[in-house]
């Protein structure tokens, strides 16, 4: 059964994240959890289940060049989240705002960590005003029935 608990990991300040470079955001956790804990700045995840996670990266929106990028890291797997949009049409659709939502296993015996990464091309460095990573189990612990 789900327990209907989320849990917030997001950026403690402000980041500016330099042209060409992924850049992890460290992430801090905002409230406790017996199945989730903040990891290396990321997520790890102590309890097998089927969980979402919902990303929200807020960039400059006065600044309408090149392309914006983010995703959450899976190390030795395909991320979870993962989207390149030109940051002009970001500004035009959500005020700069990238908001992502999927949902998978995790567990320590599947996907066991989830780290928030970013990068732009503009040619300059470019602001991340606020990063976060908001956990929703689903169903957890995981049972087959």
């Amino acid at each position: 059964m789900g327990t209907g608990d989320q849990v917030v990991f997001a950026s403690a300040q402000r980041k500016l994240i330099p042209s060409g470079s992924i850049t992890p955001i460290h992430l801090s956790q905002q409230s406790d959890s017996a199945h989730v804990l903040e990891k290396d700045g990321g997520i790890g995840f102590l309890t097998e289940g089927w969980y979402e996670v919902l990303l929200r990266v807020d960039w400059d929106p006065s600044d309408g060049s090149g392309t914006r990028f983010s995703h959450t890291k899976i190390p030795g797997q395909e991320p979870l989240h993962s989207e390149a949009i030109s940051s002009s049409v970001l500004n035009v659709i959500s005020e700069g705002r990238q908001l992502l939502r999927g949902n998978s296993l995790f567990g320590p015996d599947r996907t066991t960590t989830l780290v928030l990464e970013v990068w732009q091309d503009s040619g300059h460095d470019i602001e991340v005003r606020y990063a976060e990573l908001i956990v929703r189990e689903l169903r957890v612990p995981w049972h087959i029935d």
